[in-house]
């Protein structure tokens, strides 16, 4: 979210079977072209138009808790905590995204709203022919899960995942609401039993 325009988020995602062997174990960290992260994130209140105009037009403090969207802590390999506040709308192919850094006591002020609609997952980042592709592994519900941005619609419906991707998928969930990052919080909500949906859909 950089408080000056509003941006959209193009991106393509399939649902796989099993973790690619090129990521399992430690062979993520040897490879300079993988990163890894351990990203808790939560959900709160859906955003708005409104709420939208507001970050563009009067960026926030990066001390100020969010009360709207989606808030995670990305853990990196070198021990260093990323805090990030992103708004979004929308569903499948395309979305309007606006993301900002927060710090750790805005985060953890704003992460008690979220009870219910949480997730923690592992993800490998993976710098290939141009593009990067995430691969998730969410703890509950476990699921695994690839994404890839481009940056418009003719370029990411002309990817093709690579043969170490490739050989892994079970099929492609982008239009399928239930593989939201959203909707798998609300689904890990329901198996903890802390569940509350009333704040609605907060984006993925």
């Amino acid at each position: 979210m950089n408080g000056q325009s509003d941006a959209l988020e193009i991106e393509r995602k399939w649902l796989l079977h099993c973790l690619p062997e090129r990521l399992d174990g430690v062979s993520a960290t040897l490879d300079p072209q993988v990163e890894v992260l351990e990203i808790r994130q939560g959900y709160l209140s859906a955003a708005t138009d409104s709420d939208f105009q507001r970050a563009i037009n009067h960026p926030p403090d990066p001390e100020e808790p969010p009360q709207v969207g989606r808030i995670r802590s990305n853990r990196c390999t070198d021990g260093t905590t990323r805090f990030e506040h992103t708004l979004k709308s929308g569903s499948g192919l395309v979305r309007r995204e606006l993301e900002r850094i927060i710090s750790a006591a805005a985060f953890e002020a704003a992460w008690p709203g979220t009870l219910g609609r949480r997730l923690e997952k592992t993800r490998w980042r993976i710098r290939e022919d141009g593009f990067i592709w995430e691969v998730d592994r969410l703890q509950e519900p476990a699921v695994v899960l690839a994404e890839v941005e481009a940056p418009d619609q003719a370029t990411v419906l002309a990817i093709q995942p690579p043969a170490w991707l490739a050989c892994c998928i079970d099929r492609e969930v982008t239009s399928d609401p239930a593989y939201s990052n959203a909707e798998l919080a609300f689904r890990q909500g329901l198996l903890g039993g802390d569940a509350d949906r009333s704040a609605g859909r907060a984006g993925d």
